[in-house]
């Protein structure tokens, strides 16, 4: 499922760094929340965008479809969590933009961004394990 990289340790870290951020931004309170935000709608968007082309250059073609399904859950569960705090309501546009996010990540990755990690490992001159 992983693909052949040198810095796969690292590539996961930094998702797992997203996804952690992500989570934290999502749970903070908000100062003067609106009942719809075209900013927070676009951010959902433009972070399950980045999340999908990030994850889909870590695994080969066999696991995309499971990584694009594990985001869409990510994304629920991130509304799940934000209906149980006081601080947060959950929003099912949310999750809309969520998985217009994968969907839009899933055809950058398809236009050729999924090889992102290879491109920067033979940048920083790092041969692929064989």
């Amino acid at each position: 499922m992983l693909r052949p990289l040198r810095l796969r340790n690292l590539w996961l870290s930094g998702g797992a760094v997203a996804l952690a951020v992500i989570l934290g931004l999502s749970l903070m309170p908000l100062k003067d929340p609106m009942p719809f935000q075209i900013r927070d709608k676009l951010a959902h968007f433009a972070a399950f965008s980045f999340l999908t082309v990030w994850f889909l250059g870590i695994v080969d073609a066999g696991g995309r479809l499971r990584i694009a399904c594990a985001l869409a859950a990510y994304g629920l569960g991130i509304e799940l969590l934000q209906s149980l705090t006081a601080l947060r309501t959950a929003d099912p546009l949310d999750v809309v933009s969520d998985l217009a996010g994968i969907a839009a990540g899933w055809y950058l990755a398809a236009a050729g961004l999924h090889q992102w990690c290879f491109r920067l490992e033979s940048w920083f001159g790092v041969a692929p394990d064989e």
